[in-house]
């Protein structure tokens, strides 16, 4: 038989890996959260539908003695080689292999054992184009049994490998072959970096246990694989032990390890395990399923967990509720449509006050996102409060995603599709989906428009269509249209101050109006078009800053935190242009962090303005909001 042993190929091309790897650095802003979504997407891709069960993955961890790690005394060789040119690398690279050599010293390791069960395993042989090879030898390649798979680019395979102080993982996973007999690989990789040997032959950063040859992997049972790392100890077992088992070396298991994959695994396959397509065990500490993912998504200790990470407690209280439109329940509206490039497609909705107002979309029951880059589904802010799922239901509109989406899968971007054909196609496919899901919005979540009342109050500045109007006409067409009035709920704020009434003399005008409180969705139905400018004006003394007439304001929004304000001044000389959130009760001063023009004060824009000529500002607020804005200029 072929010696079995730890093999660094010999790289004859005076190249060099260096340690930084990229496909590990994927996964190392986050390892433990990224391993849970990679190692459950890849056990869901190998489900086995003649098991009648959904994919079962038990994750574990044990402490196993060094000695009995395999060929360990060629593990540490490989690293010492490493470690003393680390230096070169930077210390990074240098406290890693100081690190590892010190796991390797020690009488016992930890290791973390990832099984799955209920599924077809990784099938093999050892050859380019079988998944089993795509796991451990290829790179950039990824080999799943269908085009609407979860995964789709072969990175996830990285994730375990940031988990490891050693870069160091076994894989061990029975499967069926085309013959129909049931089978069993299993094989070693460790990703260093590349090292010189006393011979001064240059060996690659990647490494394989099992047989030397060509680096393969071990066929079948075999004195030389531990039990702890073997999926089955006899053939007897095989069909009994389909799947795959994965073990990592050296597991970094820091702290509450247990909630942050319990979270994890919670947050992005909600939809798979209410579906009951996915069960997970974790350490004994948690069980995912269909009856305990509601609980496991309120759990306070997890929720805590995972506070002041990226989106987070956000990310996981949002997903309890986007779990409850998946409830079969009166209070959810279940909307479908037939699509002409993806297919059948479903929108749940739930409306209730609280709720963030955010559409999650899943594929395959996996969370993909829920602020999709998509005209329409950016701003809700003249809605009701809800919650919506988006689901495509039919294989074809599911590979058009898949193949839109970047390897973290949090996204759909049209420009990954090879060809310009499909790109539009792609396009035209996020077009139809944005619409309609706005569409459905705003049947069942928009605010109705209240009946018509006459504004006696604003005659002078609204006339009705089709009759003549008090005003004179002279100035600029509002080209938003006609203005709707619509319920808007008020934003909560910390911090308050008394209605804020301009500075003047006793006989200065009043402020400048609403400039609008629309948004760039809002279907002309924000009322971005102000009045004119010219209420009585407040008791203040004699020597505070006199307020300054504006003519016709507006208010455009261009981003969220940006506006383009534009007036026409009421006289000329130096001012001093203020912003206000409206309130109902009180106003709230917007800080300006820039202006295309004029000079920033304070917050506020000094600029020199001439009388009756148009002036338009590009402004960068200190916040984000979608109400109204109020706009005051004060001589200076």
């Amino acid at each position: 038989m072929t010696k079995i042993g730890w093999t660094h190929p010999i790289d004859e091309s005076d190249q060099w890996d260096g340690f930084n790897d990229p496909g590990i650095e994927h996964f190392s802003g986050s390892p433990t959260r990224n391993l849970a979504r990679e190692v459950n997407q890849n056990s869901l891709d190998a489900l086995d539908d003649a098991s009648g069960k959904p994919v079962l993955i038990k994750i574990s961890k044990h402490s196993v003695l060094v000695s009995s790690i395999p060929n360990v005394e060629q593990l540490k060789k490989n690293i010492a080689l490493c470690s003393s040119v680390a230096d070169q690398e930077g210390p990074k690279a240098t406290q890693f292999f100081e690190a590892a050599t010190s796991e390797l010293a020690k009488a016992k390791i930890t290791v973390l054992e990832i099984s799955d069960f209920h599924t077809k395993g990784m099938k093999g042989p050892s050859r380019n184009g079988t998944p089993f090879y795509a796991f451990t030898k290829a790179r950039g390649q990824s080999k799943k049994p269908s085009e609407v798979s979860t995964g789709s680019f072969g990175i996830g395979k990285f994730a375990p490998y940031a988990v490891s102080k050693l870069r160091t993982v076994f894989v061990s996973t029975v499967f069926q072959g085309d013959d129909g007999g049931y089978h069993q690989l299993t094989q070693g990789k460790s990703i260093l970096m590349s090292h010189d040997d006393s011979k001064e032959r240059r060996h690659q950063g990647v490494g394989f246990w099992g047989l030397e040859t060509k680096c393969q992997p071990i066929p079948d049972i075999s004195p030389h694989i531990p039990e702890w790392i073997a999926r089955a100890t006899v053939k007897a077992d095989y069909k009994a032990n389909l799947g795959t088992k994965l073990v990592i070396l050296g597991f970094d298991d820091k702290k509450g390890w247990e909630k942050q994959l319990a979270a994890s695994v919670a947050e992005n396959f909600f939809g798979a395990i209410s579906a009951k397509r996915l069960e997970v065990h974790i350490a004994e500490a948690y069980v995912l399923t269909a009856d305990t993912i509601s609980s496991i998504l309120a759990d306070s200790e997890i929720v805590t967990s995972v506070a002041g990470q990226s989106n987070e407690p956000e990310q996981i209280e949002n997903s309890s509720h986007y779990l409850s439109c998946l409830a079969p329940t009166d209070d959810v509206i279940v909307e479908q449509s037939q699509m002409l490039h993806l297919g059948l497609c479903e929108l749940r909705l739930r409306l209730e006050v609280g709720l963030p107002r955010r559409v999650c979309t899943l594929r395959n029951g996996m969370f993909i996102s829920d602020s999709l880059n998509l005209q329409g589904l950016k701003s809700f802010s003249d809605f009701k409060d809800f919650v919506a799922v988006f689901q495509c239901k039919s294989d074809k509109g599911n590979e058009l995603l898949r193949a839109m989406e970047p390897p973290k899968h949090d996204a759909f971007e049209p420009d990954r599709l090879p060809t310009k054909d499909d790109q539009e196609k792609g396009r035209a496919a996020l077009r139809d989906m944005a619409r309609w899901i706005r569409d459905m919005l705003k049947r069942h979540a928009k605010d109705p428009v209240s009946d018509v009342t006459s504004l006696d109050e604003l005659k002078d500045y609204f006339a009705e269509e089709g009759e003549q109007g008090a005003g004179d006409g002279s100035e600029e067409i509002n080209p938003y249209g006609a203005v709707k009035l619509t319920a808007r709920p008020l934003p909560q704020k910390k911090n308050s101050t008394p209605n804020i009434k301009p500075e003047g003399d006793g006989t200065g005008d009043g402020d400048g109006g609403d400039g609008g409180g629309g948004d760039e969705e809002s279907d002309g139905e924000g009322g971005k078009g102000g009045g004119k400018g010219d209420g009585e004006g407040g008791s203040g003394a004699g020597t505070q800053k006199p307020t300054v007439q504006l003519l016709n304001p507006r208010a455009v929004v261009t981003a969220a935190n940006q506006r383009r304000i534009a007036f026409t001044a009421g006289k000329s000389g130096l001012v001093e242009i203020s912003l206000f959130e409206v309130g109902a009760d009180q106003d709230f001063q917007i800080e300006v962090k820039y202006a295309n023009q004029g000079t920033i004060k304070d917050g506020k824009v000094r600029l020199h303005v001439k009388e009756n000529v148009r002036e338009t500002i590009d402004v960068k607020l200190s916040e984000e909001f979608n109400g109204a804005l109020k706009v005051l200029a004060h001589g200076l």
